[in-house]
């Protein structure tokens, strides 16, 4: 089986990976997670702000997507999408455990700056994550949903459209609106806007 396993490498064969998975392969299971893991970061990051509870939900979700694997049907599963509803059900529970608060205080104390970039990159680097994450919260719920799953977690729009439950076309709409609105947001947070007097 390991030797089968080691030959799934493409895209392509990803469903094959998602059934060998299902059938306790672990090797199998082991694939996806490289594939996904930095756009199941990416996003839990998105929605913590904080590394070290990023890395922590990241491994939960896996954690529990191992454990669940085998009781999905065995139709066609569209991993991606099934492992982002793992994540945002993660990200639920951490909100909801108190724990959010205590990682936020930790990553303070201890912020992980990429030293190799300088002082000024990163300060500059941190101001434009901050106006991001400030026009962010001001989209409404599923168009910044949207964006998340599209531009931090790498969903596709089919993707995307499974796993907000909706449709490829309004899928579509919903990102042309929501990165409308966005733009229109980051110009108004802009400091020349502010110089200007918007």
């Amino acid at each position: 089986m390991a030797a089968r396993t080691a030959t799934v490498h493409t895209e392509d064969d990803e469903d094959e990976l998602v059934r060998l998975a299902q059938a306790g392969d672990g090797a199998a299971f082991g694939l996806l997670y490289d594939r996904y893991l930095p756009s199941i970061y990416r996003y839990t990051y998105s929605k913590t702000s904080s590394r070290s509870a990023a890395e922590d939900l990241t491994s939960e979700t896996f954690l529990r997507a191992f454990r669940a694997i085998a009781r999905r049907p065995r139709a066609h599963l569209n991993f991606a999408a099934w492992l982002v509803t793992i994540a945002r059900n993660v990200v639920i529970d951490h909100h909801r455990s108190g724990w959010s608060r205590l990682a936020i205080v930790t990553d303070e104390v201890d912020p992980q700056v990429d030293e190799a970039i300088g002082p000024e990159a990163a300060a500059l680097a941190s101001v434009g994550e901050a106006a991001l994450r400030a026009a962010l919260g001001r989209l409404p719920d599923d168009q910044r949903e949207c964006l998340l799953l599209r531009f931090f977690a790498g969903l596709s729009i089919n993707e995307t459209a499974t796993a907000m439950d909706r449709t490829d076309g309004a899928i579509k709409q919903l990102q042309f609106r929501a990165t409308n609105r966005l733009r229109r947001i980051l110009k108004d947070l802009s400091p020349e806007s502010a110089l200007s007097g918007g």
